[in-house]
């Protein structure tokens, strides 16, 4: 069942989503997806696929919940690039995800500068309390894929289950704090993170609901 545009989702389909024990995959961009550039990706013409993310995205569907892109993209607010150029990536990375059998249900973009100190930005939640809303999902039965400490401190914030990639520009970064918290789930790309969900989606299914979960 393909996740509805707007709303919330049906009960079936709801029922479904608590047995899995996951609401919703939130998947950061930058480094996560694509090649993360020092001076920013501009245009499609710098957007670069990292290995194997469009298959990885495309294997998320088997879990039928949400797949949720949430980005920074202060290039916008830095007026290095505007959102109609941002706009256009994700146009191509929509389209390449759906001709490989796969979807994206939504994209959230801050576009603003770090001094604009905005509810958006992560680390604070705003998108992912956007989705939320918009889908009706449990944040705190939700995952989030990124690279960064940014990205690990926006699911802390709202009890997101975190997964740190090692292929953007913070590897080094998220492996030292990995070393120190070993509550943090590093893994080295986002197909890795994407076997680490089916299979542990997969056990899911067999565990008790917890009414707690739902208040």
């Amino acid at each position: 069942m393909r996740c509805p545009e707007r709303g919330v989702f049906p009960a079936e389909y709801r029922v479904w989503c608590f047995l899995m024990a996951f609401d919703a995959i939130f998947v950061d961009r930058d480094g996560t997806i694509n090649v993360e550039q020092s001076d920013y990706v501009k245009s499609l013409d710098e957007f670069e696929l990292l290995p194997g993310a469009i298959e990885a995205l495309v294997r998320l569907s088997d879990l039928g919940i949400p797949i949720i892109i949430v980005t920074n993209q202060s290039a916008i607010g830095r007026g290095l690039t505007s959102a109609a150029r941002i706009d256009e990536i994700h146009a191509a990375l929509t389209a390449q995800v759906l001709a490989a059998g796969g979807r994206l249900d939504a994209i959230y973009v801050c576009p603003h500068h770090p001094e604009a100190r905005c509810s958006c930005r992560k680390p604070k939640p705003g998108m992912l309390l956007a989705a939320a809303a918009r889908f009706g999902i449990q944040l705190r039965r939700s995952v989030l894929i990124g690279d960064s400490v940014t990205d690990l401190g926006v699911a802390r914030a709202v009890g997101c289950t975190p997964i740190m990639v090692r292929t953007g520009l913070h590897a080094q970064e998220v492996a030292a704090l990995a070393k120190e918290d070993l509550s943090v789930l590093l893994v080295n790309d986002l197909s890795d993170a994407v076997s680490w969900l089916l299979a542990n989606a997969e056990m899911s299914t067999h565990r008790p609901p917890d009414p707690a979960d739902r208040v």
